[in-house]
């Protein structure tokens, strides 16, 4: 199923009632524009490569969404006008389903260079 991949990174300071509003929040604005998100996947606390907002951490968390741009614009609006979120990127996939897959082999294998050997 063709849709979308979207990663933010959430303020590591955030609490976790904030943090569980935050995606609800997200989830409840892809809904309410009549898409969905298919996966959720948590990558937990990373060291960014440079400072963002004075942060040298963040709370990585990547949404998959079903093909409904309306639901992605409305997403990404709401990413820039939350303070929480560090930094986001959306990126168009063929196959949600696959995508995800390859990002929890990524996980549990802990190396990048042999799941990109594998595409």
């Amino acid at each position: 199923m063709q849709g979308y991949e979207s990663i933010f990174i959430v303020d590591p300071n955030v609490t976790e009632e904030q943090l569980t509003g935050l995606l609800d929040k997200f989830r409840g604005l892809v809904e309410h524009q009549g898409g969905k998100v298919v996966q959720h996947a948590f990558w937990g606390r990373r060291k960014l490569a440079y400072n963002v907002k004075k942060r040298d951490y963040g709370l990585y968390h990547v949404f998959y969404l079903d093909r409904s741009p309306n639901a992605l614009k409305v997403l990404e609006h709401q990413f820039q006008i939350e303070d929480n979120v560090l930094k986001w990127l959306s990126v168009a996939v063929d196959d949600v389903e696959a995508e995800h897959i390859a990002l929890e082999k990524l996980k549990s294998h802990g190396s990048a260079a042999q799941t990109l050997s594998e595409r």
